[in-house]
């Protein structure tokens, strides 16, 4: 499939790009084409029951009990460790941007 200059334009208006008649547009019609033939290729792959996935990856995180951290011998971090390498801080606690 050839993909025409006022196609890769419009793509690029839809883009958000600033293309130009001179700015390779015969370059940029020659990718395109190449990705849409190459989509054709793999839409007459037979997917026929094959599951929808969001990822190819598994995003199964195996189960963590839920303990509370300890600086050693099963006593709490010093809220100074924590602190510690907080950008900001007031009063103990953690100084954020505050989001309305």
């Amino acid at each position: 499939m050839s993909v025409s200059k006022a196609t890769v334009l419009r793509a690029g208006r839809l883009a958000r790009l600033s293309l130009d008649e001179g700015a390779g547009l015969e370059d940029f019609a020659g990718q395109m084409a190449g990705i849409v033939e190459y989509m054709d290729i793999l839409n007459q792959a037979d997917t026929c029951g094959v599951e929808p996935m969001f990822s190819p990856m598994s995003r199964t995180a195996p189960p963590v009990q839920d303990e509370p951290a300890t600086a050693g011998a099963g006593q709490p971090c010093p809220r100074e460790d924590i602190l510690r390498n907080a950008p900001e801080q007031a009063d103990g606690l953690f100084v954020v941007p505050r989001i309305l």
